[in-house]
């Protein structure tokens, strides 16, 4: 009788991780990831996929590149302040957009951004995991970006640094109203701001080449 009881249990414990596979699928994103960290972790601590702010606007000036600027963070912090061409996509949601961000073409950069670089840097992970190669990281978030851009004709109010980072991504910059994208540090004009020293760190999947001019 107890080696009957032993089979039957052994059957349910079987038949219980059947259904809990069937149920749950594969492993998730984050599962995934954990396999594949040892590959692409070596490139986030290299500093390789965070872009300068100064980067990242030339590239919102750049006709030739297709680039989509993905906003991770609240909704109440999206509508105080973000990015002109910006898409909210909440990091949970960004799974739902594996088809749209396979089929972008070539030229194409994604840049991940948060008010720090700790949801981003999630984001980052989870685009590896879903062979989204182009992907990068907004360097210190939209509060280093601020830091910069918000305040062009005095001193900057510095509220981050690549290098000492408070990442418990706080929105660290007062808005008297809900600018979002009409603030003038969403679209800074260059001609307009401190220019900035930068190493390039986009590659693009393919060769971008420039329609008109001469022969």
């Amino acid at each position: 009788m107890k080696s009957a009881g032993l089979h039957y249990l052994g059957a349910a414990l079987l038949l219980a991780a059947a259904t809990g596979l069937a149920f749950y699928g594969q492993p998730d994103v984050r599962q995934k990831w954990e396999f594949l960290a040892p590959e692409y972790e070596p490139r986030l601590l290299n500093r390789e996929v965070q872009l300068d702010p100064g980067e990242l606007l030339d590239l919102m000036q750049n006709d030739y590149i297709e680039l989509l600027i993905v906003d991770l963070r609240s909704e109440s912090d999206w509508n105080l302040f973000h990015l002109r061409d910006a898409e909210r996509i909440p990091l949970e949601q960004l799974v739902q957009h594996k088809k749209r961000f396979a089929s972008l073409p070539g030229n194409a950069v994604l840049v991940l951004v948060s008010n720090d670089e700790t949801l981003a840097t999630r984001a980052w992970q989870d685009q590896m995991v879903l062979s989204q190669p182009n992907a990068y990281i907004l360097q210190g978030g939209l509060n280093y970006w601020l830091d910069i851009y918000a305040y062009p004709n005095g001193r900057p109010q510095l509220s981050h640094t690549a290098e000492h980072s408070n990442q418990d991504e706080t929105l660290r910059h007062s808005f008297r109203l809900a600018l979002g994208a009409r603030h003038p540090a969403a679209h800074p004009d260059p001609h307009h701001v401190p220019k900035r020293e930068f190493k390039s760190k986009v590659k693009l999947l393919t060769k971008v080449e420039k329609k008109g001019g001469c022969g």
